[in-house]
């Protein structure tokens, strides 16, 4: 399985392009969320979406925008997700069950808190926000403090939507139980519980050379911050990566594809990370890959890139931090 470049968040936006259906009707007994206007703006990234309906020549039933309140936090202080959907058009837009729910994974990937979705609606009169705040204490599901680290905030509507197959033409109008706006699943953000010693800062230089099936690959430097922990690899552009005829240097070489990468911290559980698109440095690629921070008292990092440029590896590299 490739992981996707973390150029990620427009990726993750294609995934969530998502099409509305048809109206809920008002049955007078449900729960129903107030609408406000605007929330109050904040410095953390605000993701946003424009959603469209059908049938119809495409019109733009509603916005949608998250936004976490804050992306690092002290230990025992609590975050929240905001939420603000607009209603575009001149009827009445239902989103339905609301709240979503709320999943944190760690840096893992394993989902260590889950919030179920609510079993109310939301109705937004016309030309209005739905605005809604969801609270995040930082707690597991056994209510316990989560520790230290890098956890990944996602909201979801729905368990799961099977997907339907548009028929040619002007798809007709699907049934479902979000209503008027369909979002199941949106990837919010990041929050960051800091280590009461502090996360490691700065450049750490490596320049480690590890060389499997004739491909030398670089672990040049770490750039660590109380957010994360960039790591950046170098390894020759292979010959030969141009069409025949086109004389080398004319053309750029195509960027091979990037595997995910392994990481383990003081040899404790391996964990993937995300890298960031291949780009040319001189005669070099570089690949970037993204960890979450690492604590002042961590000794050693294992990093591991399984598969590099089509060969298999593994290229494993240690570095001493501590």
């Amino acid at each position: 399985m490739r992981w996707l470049p973390e150029a990620i968040v427009s990726l993750f936006l294609l995934c969530l392009l998502l099409a509305a259906g048809c109206i809920t009707p008002d049955e007078g007994n449900e729960t129903r969320t107030p609408v406000t206007g605007p929330g109050t703006p904040s410095e953390t990234l605000q993701r946003t979406m424009v959603g469209i309906t059908h049938p119809g020549p495409g019109e733009r039933t509603y916005t949608f925008a998250i936004q976490l309140d804050r992306t690092v936090v002290n230990p025992g202080e609590s975050g929240s997700v905001n939420i603000s959907i607009g209603n575009l058009v001149n009827r009445p837009l239902t989103v339905q069950p609301f709240p979503p729910g709320v999943r944190v994974t760690d840096h893992c990937g394993s989902v260590v808190r889950t919030i179920p979705y609510g079993t109310g609606d939301g109705i937004i009169p016309p030309g209005e926000n739905l605005v809604y705040q969801i609270p995040l204490d930082m707690t597991d599901n056994q209510n316990a403090p989560l520790a230290p680290g890098r956890y990944r905030i996602e909201l979801f509507w729905e368990e799961e939507i099977p997907h339907t197959p548009y028929p040619p033409g002007p798809p007709a109008p699907i049934p479902t139980r979000t209503g008027d706006v369909i979002i199941p699943e949106w990837d919010v953000g990041t929050i960051v519980i800091r280590y009461p010693e502090a996360a490691r800062e700065g450049i750490i230089g490596v320049n480690q050379t590890v060389t499997v099936a004739g491909l030398p690959v670089i672990l040049e430097r770490l750039e660590c911050s109380e957010e994360y922990c960039m790591v950046t690899f170098l390894y020759p552009i292979a010959s030969g990566t141009l069409p025949p005829g086109i004389p080398a240097g004319s053309l750029p070489p195509p960027p091979p594809d990037t595997g995910p990468g392994l990481f383990s911290i003081d040899g404790g559980t391996e964990c993937p990370f995300l890298t960031i698109p291949v780009t040319q440095t001189g005669g070099l690629w570089e690949v970037n890959g993204n960890l979450p921070p690492i604590s002042q008292n961590v000794r050693d990092l294992t990093i591991i890139i399984p598969e590099l440029a089509g060969d298999e590896g593994p290229w494993v590299f240690r570095v001493e931090v501590g």
